[in-house]
Parts: C-alpha cells; sequence; structure tokens
C-alpha cells in the first residue's frame, strides 16, 4: 500500500528475499520504514487501522476464526486484527521481521509468528486454516513466487476458507505512473547490476484472475478500480462465501484514496515539496478517512528527512 519509493538497485547476485527483508528490518526503526516508510508508531496506527477494517470487510472475519497473513512485517495489521480472532499466524520471509512482531504482539495469547524459508507454507498444515491475507507483499515477489504462494494458500485454507491479496494494477493509470518510475529507474542504473530482487512487480487484473484459477482457488471478489488489484480467493467446497459486493465500499481503495497516492508519488518520487502537497490535503474534506491518515504520514516523512526537502522560504 505504501509502496512508493524506488528500491535502490543491488549489486550482488547472491541477494535473495531474505537477505534484503532482513537487512531492511535490522532494527525497529529499519522494520517500520520498510513497511510504510514513516517510522511513526501513531502512523503505523493510522495505516494499520485502515488496511485492517480492508481486511476484516474482504475476510468477514469472525471470533472464531484462526487467520495467517503472509509477511506479517512489524505486526502492522496483525495488532489490529488479532485480538478478535481465535488465532493469529504472522508469517515472514525475514527473520527479523519476525522477532520485531513477535516482540510487538507478546502481549496477545492467540498471536504466533514463524519466519518462511521460501515459498512455502511449511508453517501451517493441510487445511488448517480459516482464513488468510497479504497485503502489499505479493508486489515484491517475482511471478513465479506469488504463483507457488498461492498454490501453498489452496493447500493451507480449509474447503470454504477465503484469502484476501492485493497486487500492483498495471491496467490503471496510476498504476501504470508508478510503473514507469520503476521503468525509468532501472534505465538509469548500471544495466551491469542486478535488478533489486525486492522491487515492485506489476499485473494485469486479467494476470491475477489467472493465477487464482491455476493455484486451485476461485475468485469471490475483485476489484481494480484503483492503482491495486484485490482479490478475495476462496477453496472450493464448504460453505458459500459471504456476499462480498455489499461491502465493496469497506474492501476498495476509494477514488480519493487513489488521487492522494498519485499525489504522494508525485513528492516522493516526482519532486514536489511536501510542504506544497500538504497544504492542499488540509483544503480537503476532514470528515473523509484518507486525508487526515496521508497528512500524517507525509508529515512524517519529511520530518525524518528534512535534508531531502528543506522548508520553503516564507
Amino acid at each position: 500500500m505504501w509502496s512508493i519509493h524506488a528500491a535502490p538497485a543491488l549489486n550482488s547476485s547472491s541477494d535473495s528475499y531474505k537477505s534484503v527483508w532482513n537487512a531492511r528490518s535490522a532494527s525497529l526503526a529499519d522494520g517500520m520504514l520498510a513497511v510504510d516508510g514513516s517510522a511513526d508508531e501513531a502512523v503505523l496506527a493510522l495505516t494499520g487501522a485502515y488496511t485492517a477494517a480492508q481486511v476484516r470487510a474482504a475476510l468477514d472475519l469472525q471470533a472464531s476464526d484462526l487467520v495467517f497473513e503472509i509477511g506479517c512485517g512489524v505486526g502492522r495489521i496483525g495488532a489490529q486484527l488479532a485480538p478478535a480472532l481465535s488465532g493469529w499466524h504472522g508469517l515472514d520471509i525475514a527473520e527479523n521481521m519476525v522477532a520485531l512482531t513477535r516482540e510487538r504482539l507478546a502481549h496477545l495469547t492467540g498471536a504466533r509468528v514463524s519466519a518462511l524459508v521460501g515459498p512455502a507454507l511449511t508453517p501451517l498444515a493441510d487445511a488448517s486454516m480459516d482464513k488468510g491475507y497479504c497485503v502489499a507483499v505479493f508486489i515484491h515477489m517475482d511471478k513465479e513466487d506469488f504463483n507457488l504462494y498461492l498454490r501453498e494458500v489452496a493447500r493451507v485454507l480449509k474447503p470454504g476458507g477465503l484469502f484476501y491479496f492485493d497486487a500492483w494494477n498495471l491496467a490503471h493509470p496510476v498504476g501504470w505512473q508508478r510503473f514507469s518510475y520503476e521503468v525509468d529507474q532501472i534505465g538509469r542504473n548500471d544495466p551491469a547490476q542486478r535488478k533489486d530482487v525486492a522491487r515492485n512487480q506489476f499485473c494485469t487484473p486479467d494476470e491475477v484472475r489467472l493465477y487464482v484459477q491455476h493455484a486451485g482457488l476461485e475468485l469471490a471478489f475483485e476489484h481494480s478500480d484503483s492503482p491495486w488489484v484485490q482479490v478475495v480467493a476462496r477453496k472450493p467446497g464448504g460453505t458459500a462465501a459471504p456476499a462480498l459486493e455489499a461491502r465493496r465500499a469497506a474492501i476498495a481503495y476509494s477514488p480519493r484514496w487513489t488521487e492522494l497516492f498519485a499525489d504522494a508519488c508525485a513528492v516522493l518520487i516526482g519532486g514536489t515539496h511536501p510542504e506544497t502537497m500538504l497544504a492542499r490535503w488540509r483544503t480537503l474534506p476532514a470528515n473523509e478517512p484518507e486525508p487526515p491518515m496521508f497528512i500524517a504520514w507525509l508529515s512524517a516523512i519529511w520530518q525524518r528527512n528534512p535534508h531531502q526537502w528543506p522548508a520553503v522560504a516564507a
């Protein structure tokens, strides 16, 4: 969701997802930066609550549910959801992220965290989980790994179980713009350098539908009117999936979110000064959930990087 910055190129051919994300989570501040860019607990809670509301609606979460998260990071979303679930199991490729989440969620008796070795959900048994989700994680994977994880999702879900995930939407104008930033950066790099193994990857909605189908899952819901393709997939069998269309507004990224995301890209990649954008955002309706969240988020980033954007002279 907050993967706006283009990642730096890597030089070593031995770099893996595990080594990259361990390096980016060597401390709590580093891990928070990798998750939402702010390294601010209040902002992390704001963005986590927003995403958790989407996940809650997408999966129709119930108190009796056993739920897993692929790419739990520092527990940004898990902290919001785990207290109301029978069990929550966070999974991450980076041992450093796992350690941070375990420490941050230690007070929650139903929360577990495990490190992964590769694109296999080895800590989870066959047909053991009611529901699961993966937010802003598949976007950093090669498509082969994306597909391998979806196959594993089909393995660990109970019949009728639901899985919510997202991917960059190449077919949306703002999604294409974000892709273009990545293309331009790679074009400026030394062609002898390896591309960042955890760089942003992009799909079309048609592609994502194929991935779901061939992983052995059914498409229960799709929303692609934003820079993201948002999907709820279902494992065949069990009880019928809940009617998701009625909760579309709670699941989908709104037009306002897309507008503010495009604005944020203009700041963090395009060169617009944060002060200019923050001034415009403060004129937007404060009763909408997105403007206060984006204002707090960009303000925290600016405060952390004053050298990058010196204050504009009065």
